[in-house]
């Protein structure tokens, strides 16, 4: 998954986390997401031990119950109707991010190793066959 599309699906959940608020906090909560996200892609360079498209949606991830305490904190006393909408549309946001990140694992999975051949010489002569015939 590219980068562009993980920076969409932040936005996306900005966007529904943050509707219905009065603007202000709307705007103001946007504004900061879209300097985090900006300030992000710029460092991004310097950082190499871990893809930005990935990082990013971790983030997104381990940031959802902030952000849900965050639009509670802003909500009016007649929004609990909004915030069970909020807590399902953030579960299925987190359930389509563990999907796409099923999808973005490898699916090679190595060889199993060879048996080797049995070793006859450690065969216990009683069970190997005998040439003189039982009577």
């Amino acid at each position: 998954m590219s980068s562009r599309a993980v920076i969409a699906i932040v936005r996306g959940w900005t966007r529904l986390y943050t509707w219905r608020l009065p603007a202000a906090a709307r705007e103001g909560r946007r504004a900061e997401i879209e300097s985090d996200l900006w300030e992000f892609q710029q460092d991004s360079h310097s950082h190499h031990r871990l893809n930005p498209a990935v990082h990013t949606l971790i983030r997104l991830l381990l940031g959802i119950p902030d952000d849900l305490q965050w639009r509670t904190a802003h909500a009016s006393p007649r929004g609990k109707t909004l915030r069970i909408a909020a807590a399902l549309a953030a579960a299925v946001l987190l359930l389509a991010a563990l999907g796409i990140l099923d999808l973005m694992r490898t699916r090679r999975l190595p060889l199993p190793p060879v048996d080797p051949r049995p070793d006859v010489s450690l065969t216990p002569s009683a069970l190997q066959p005998s040439s003189k015939p039982n009577r």
